[in-house]
């Protein structure tokens, strides 16, 4: 086999004052010269360890290789030599373009660890929804959520999950997210439920940095109103009138094993919400005082909103009727026996049509009717401190002669025979 006899013809340093060394070289093999290359030598001072050396065919490819290695060790010192050579040509071809939009290569470094590959990236969307889960469960525990809130939320977000199969939370798009809303066809208001569950998932695992950003983010206006229907006005409440207010009064003092004559009363005259007439104790129903009020404390008032809410006289004549006021004001066996007990009493009553919040409707529109403070009225109402939320759901078109009316509905010497036992 022919050995080759390569010999060096002339030195130099290039670029100058670099440390970077030149070798032109005298190509051989078995005596014959077939042209010349260029050595380039890097020398361990530069590199930070041992020495780096190439050849080139030509001079011009091996001048921009010394000009790429001594521009690389003046920016990144020796770490610049920890790279290959693909790295390098992918450094030298994106320095100029951060350099033209003002960006680092530590900046894009950054944030591409953080939004490209962020730390839970293996994260399942079973794993996640399993955590809020865990999390929700011991607020309920410890009186923090309610339960309704806490079934609500698993049994939506446990259906998401298993609709996606166990998939890593970092690979659910948009686009299946509608797309498996559009599949269940259900109604406008259910979408936005599911959306806000699925958007709770997404902005914890976007906190705990498992995925740089929720999909829910890039909904378009167009797909929210594709999902949940566009917005319309408010349309205006239904509210009972005083006579079927009356009405559903006596029905409920007439069958007082529905024992429901305390919390129909603290609705229709004081607004209360269900879920607080469900977790009401008579030592907040403060009958005796001047003036007499009822107290919605922490644990029972939604969003921590606590308020004390005056018993108009009226609303005391009927609480009087009511015999037993210890405990509970609606005692509850289990979760829906409430609902059970209320659903039976708009039976007795013969209502065959009932909306939904029809008595806390009705004390706030008949309320603001006869004093006309729309603050007062938010304020009996447990709402956040401007009175918009009023206005759009709980207000009616009343008068101040029906609202007067429905204000002195008391129980009726004729019919207190039949009262005395509620």
């Amino acid at each position: 086999m022919a050995r080759s006899n390569n010999k060096a013809l002339n030195n130099w340093e290039y670029p100058k004052k670099s440390g970077i060394r030149f070798s032109e070289i005298l190509n051989k093999n078995s005596n014959e010269t077939f042209g010349c290359s260029y050595r380039v030598n890097v020398p361990p001072k530069i590199t930070g360890k041992q020495r780096l050396r190439r050849q080139f065919t030509n001079k011009e490819a091996a001048e921009k290789w010394a000009n790429e290695m001594f521009t690389g060790s003046k920016t990144y010192g020796h770490n610049f030599f920890e790279l290959n050579d693909d790295d390098r040509r992918q450094v030298s071809a994106s320095l100029p373009i951060l350099k033209k939009h003002g960006l680092s290569l530590d900046e894009v470094v950054k944030y591409g660890i953080k939004h490209i590959r962020p730390e839970g990236r293996g994260k399942s969307i079973q794993d996640v929804i399993s955590e809020l889960v865990k999390s929700k469960e011991l607020r309920y525990m410890r009186g923090d959520l309610r339960y309704r809130s806490f079934k609500d939320f698993k049994q939506r977000a446990e259906k998401f999950s298993l609709a996606m199969h166990g998939r890593l939370i970092s690979e659910i798009s948009v686009k299946e997210i509608k797309g498996w809303l559009n599949e269940l066809k259900l109604c406008g208001r259910s979408n936005q439920n599911y959306l806000s569950v699925i958007g709770e998932v997404f902005k914890h695992a976007t906190q705990c940095k498992y995925i740089s950003s929720s999909p829910i983010n890039e909904l378009t206006d167009t797909d929210r109103r594709e999902l949940c229907g566009a917005a319309v006005e408010s349309k205006e409440p239904s509210i009972l009138s005083p006579t079927q207010a009356e009405k559903l009064l006596i029905t409920a003092c007439n069958h007082p094993d529905l024992k429901l004559l305390g919390a129909v009363t603290l609705a229709l005259f004081c607004g209360l919400r269900t879920e607080e007439l469900k977790r009401l104790d008579w030592e907040s129903v403060k009958i005796n005082e001047t003036p007499a009020t009822v107290t919605i404390g922490a644990k029972i008032a939604k969003k921590r909103r606590i308020r004390h809410v005056d018993i108009p006289n009226n609303a005391l004549q009927w609480l009087k009727l009511v015999n037993n006021k210890e405990g509970p004001v609606s005692k509850n066996l289990h979760y829906n026996d409430h609902q059970k007990r209320f659903k039976k009493l708009l039976k007795l009553a013969e209502f065959n049509k009932w909306e939904s919040n029809a008595m806390r409707h009705s004390f706030g529109s008949y309320h603001y009717a006869l004093y006309g403070d729309a603050i007062k009225t938010s304020r009996l109402l447990g709402h956040r401190s401007n009175d918009q939320v009023l206005f759009d759901n709980y207000r009616a078109l009343a008068t101040k002669e029906q609202a007067t009316s429905y204000f002195s509905i008391i129980p009726r010497s004729k019919t207190s025979n039949i009262l005395k036992f509620a």
